[in-house]
């Protein structure tokens, strides 16, 4: 995997992850990624009876210490250069959006990642969710509010796409049909969609987005990366190989690394899946 990146993980304290931030590290480090990302859950996510899935709002500054220190500790140039990049998976929650944005300026975030997790008050990773609507009528919600996202330029890349899915329940009409349309807005607004291989591990069984959807972002020229959504070290780089196979063989020329909320074009001939 030398030479790519993963731009999503957790920390425990989102309260649904396990291992130490360092286990996480010499996973990427093992593995031969160029950049590792931490991005755990902010404090503003919407959880259902009264359960915690993100850190608590007095956690966040520990938390851009600890990958500070961490950086300063594990960072390295030169020919097989490593770096640990800060960055945080935020919900876009319409509501909270002032909360949001004023998070967004107070660190130096090397990239946000931008998430619907909820739509309403229901949580899209609940499987009762799809017992009293139809995957239908939540991907119309749940891509409604995506678009505004993108719209608003909320954030750097756009985390798992196609979550309706993962509890493995599919639209008649197919994911491209609710995705083709914010094709234009991602274009205008230079938004990178993440390849979260996480989706392979759940009942969908598939990456989110998987590659039917994967092939018309990149036929139509949006920028893509790469991220594990890991909640435990060893899922650090999962299924990258596979990835990065049908990357190629859909044409792919270049991935996405962030620094500082930069953009940073890594071509794919220059990585080395193992």
């Amino acid at each position: 995997m030398l030479g790519l990146m993963d731009l999503h993980s957790h920390t425990v304290r989102c309260r649904h992850a396990t291992g130490s931030m360092e286990a996480y590290i010499e996973r990427a480090i093992a593995l031969g990624l160029r950049d590792f990302g931490f991005s755990d859950h902010s404090h503003w996510m919407l959880c259902a009876n009264n359960a915690y899935y993100a850190m608590q709002a007095d956690e966040l500054d520990d938390y851009v210490a600890d990958v500070r220190a961490l950086q300063a500790r594990y960072d390295r140039a030169g020919e097989q250069p490593f770096n640990i990049r800060l960055g945080m998976e935020m919900d876009y929650i319409p509501s909270r959006l002032v909360l949001a944005r004023e998070v967004q300026q107070r660190h130096d975030w090397d990239y946000i990642i931008g998430s619907v997790h909820n739509i309403g008050f229901e949580q899209l990773q609940q499987p009762e969710l799809y017992e009293r609507w139809s995957i239908d009528d939540v991907c119309e919600l749940y891509f409604h509010q995506v678009g505004m996202m993108v719209r608003d330029r909320f954030c750097d890349i756009i985390g798992h796409l196609d979550l309706p899915k993962k509890m493995g329940h599919r639209p008649a009409r197919g994911m491209p049909h609710y995705i083709a349309p914010l094709i234009p807005d991602l274009l205008t607004s230079g938004i990178t969609v993440e390849i979260n291989t996480s989706g392979f591990d759940n009942p969908a069984r598939e990456f989110m987005p998987g590659w039917e959807t994967v092939a018309l972002l990149a036929e139509a020229g949006v920028p893509l990366t790469l991220g594990g959504d890991s909640h435990a070290p060893h899922h650090v780089g999962r299924h990258f190989a596979s990835a990065v196979e049908g990357l190629h063989r859909l044409g792919v020329k270049e991935v996405m690394r962030f620094e500082k909320r930069q953009r940073i074009a890594v071509p794919l001939a220059e990585t080395a899946p193992d």
